[in-house]
């Protein structure tokens, strides 16, 4: 068995120092192993991200979308980012991983305020995302602005899962306050999302949990039922390929 292979995580290890120093805000069941891949389940489940990623930049690279040809390589960056946080598990590559996160979150925002000429109306506020060239200026905005946000929130030991939390209730809230022809894929999407955070959230509260289960991991799931997840949300805003550019 893994767990017995390999050496148990302790000083001299890889990503020892880092993790003791700067540990994340969250520690997830899997036992943590002397191995550049601390934790293997919730590691190399983000594979899912990658290659929906992958898959999704392939079939979208001639868009004349610019927000459709980056939908893939978002994606992609979640996957990376997330693989590479749960290698090494510190605060560092934590901040990382919610970039990656950000990135995503931000652009299908971005896309449901570009859909309305007029904007949208929430809570009396009138929003509407910047026209081209000025929309990934101010996606690239967000991102970092958010992120810097997230690092300092850390440090005064804020619960900094909240931000994404917020901005997925803000995908939700945009999406329906317009049209769309079908919201099939984007129930799925909202779907597989409730089933990973229930998968999460016993493994964070340890309800589901064996330490030295390398195979099965809640929050490995998580990462898998969120690439699924991903893989319709793209079915979903395909359909408005015309009208986003």
């Amino acid at each position: 068995m893994l767990a017995e292979t390999v050496q148990k995580f302790l000083p001299g290890c890889p990503w020892y120092d880092l993790h003791a120093h700067y540990p994340p805000n969250v520690d997830w069941c899997e036992e943590k192993l002397c191995s550049w891949i601390l934790t293997p389940f919730n590691t190399w489940t983000n594979l899912g991200y990658i290659l929906v990623g992958l898959w999704i930049w392939w079939k979208m690279r001639n868009s004349k979308s610019r927000v459709l040809r980056f939908f893939g390589p978002a994606v992609f960056i979640v996957g990376i980012t997330s693989f590479i946080y749960h290698a090494s598990l510190n605060f560092y590559t934590q901040v990382f991983d919610f970039l990656g996160m950000y990135v995503f979150c931000i652009l299908l925002i971005m896309f449901n305020l570009s859909r309305s000429k007029e904007g949208i109306t929430l809570f009396g506020l009138r929003l509407k995302w910047p026209e081209p060239p000025r929309a990934f200026r101010a996606f690239w905005g967000w991102t970092v602005a958010l992120t810097v946000l997230t690092t300092v929130a850390s440090l005064i030991h804020f619960p900094i899962q909240l931000f994404v939390f917020i901005l997925i209730l803000a995908i939700i809230a945009t999406e329906l306050k317009q049209t769309a022809p079908s919201r099939k894929y984007f129930w799925l999407t909202v779907l597989c999302f409730l089933i990973a955070a229930i998968f999460s959230a016993l493994d964070v509260t340890r309800v589901l949990c064996n330490p030295q289960n390398h195979y099965f991991q809640g929050h490995g799931i998580w990462h898998m039922l969120g690439g699924l997840a991903l893989f319709f949300s793209f079915f979903h805003y395909r359909q408005f390929e015309n009208e986003i550019h």
